[in-house]
Formats: structure tokens, sequence, C-alpha cells
């Protein structure tokens, strides 16, 4: 069932797709069933590819590769070119530069805003808790984070 029609994916909810030892695991796959185009910025395959490598072992990493690449080619994931997204992710981080204590926004997190917004969806397929501070650029209220928010 695919009720979620665009939700834009982080690194930390990937991480917990891949890692079937995370406790958050299932959660995590039901929700990603729910979504029915995925979308995933090149800054978080960079992360993901880094943590599955470092934490787990390169054949993981490239395991997850190779599932998102299929995903892709069947159209269901969308990997986009973040060139055109830059100067509004820009903005994002001057927004939120005091958030954190001061530590701001990193620009993976402001790419996730800047793509939710030209995708036009507030759904995050995240747990990242920086995404509740955040605010859509579409005009929502709040992002909804999945899977918590389902």
């Amino acid at each position: 069932m695919t009720d979620i029609p665009v939700a834009i994916a982080d690194t930390n909810a990937l991480y917990r797709l891949f890692t079937a030892k995370d406790p958050r695991h299932a959660a995590h796959r039901e929700a990603l069933a729910r979504v029915g185009h995925l979308v995933v910025s090149p800054m978080v395959l960079t992360e993901l590819d880094y943590l599955l490598t470092s934490r787990i072992g390169p054949t993981a990493s490239m395991n997850a590769l190779d599932f998102i690449a299929q995903q892709a080619e069947t159209r269901r994931f969308e990997i986009p070119d973040t060139a055109p997204h830059l100067r509004s992710a820009m903005a994002v981080m001057r927004g939120y530069a005091d958030a954190g204590g001061g530590a701001g926004v990193g620009l993976v997190d402001a790419m996730n805003v800047a793509l939710a917004s030209a995708f036009q969806t507030a759904d995050m397929f995240t747990t990242d808790s920086h995404f509740r501070m955040m605010r859509p650029l579409t005009g929502q209220p709040a992002f909804r984070l999945l899977p918590d928010d389902l």
C-alpha cells in the first residue's frame, strides 16, 4: 500500500533500513513500503556508503547501493541532480545558523529540505530530530517524519 506519494530519504533511515540488526529496522521497512516514490540525494548516498562501510563492511554498502540503483532503474527511487537546489539549501543553512546551540544545520539536511520543496512534499524518511525544528519551504506547518509520524 503506497499512500505516501513522495518522500525524501535521509541517511539515518536508509542506514536502519539496511541494518537488519537495528531495533528500528522493521519499522523503517514498513514505512518505506508505504512510499510510492523515494527521493535520495547523492549527498545521502555518500553518507550511507561511509556509514555502512565503516560500521558493517564494504559488502553491506555495495548491497545497499545495488538495491538503491535497482529501485532508481525502475523509477521507484530518484537520485536527482542537486546543483539546481544548492542555493535553496544554502538559504536553509543560513536560516538555521543558530540552531543546535550554534552548530546550525548541515548541507545534507538542508539539501533534503530544498528537495522536499522541489518535490512538493513534507514527508521525510528520517528519524533525525533536526527536521522537527525546521519548517518545509512549501508552506506546510511541519515535516512528517517516517516512520515515527505514521
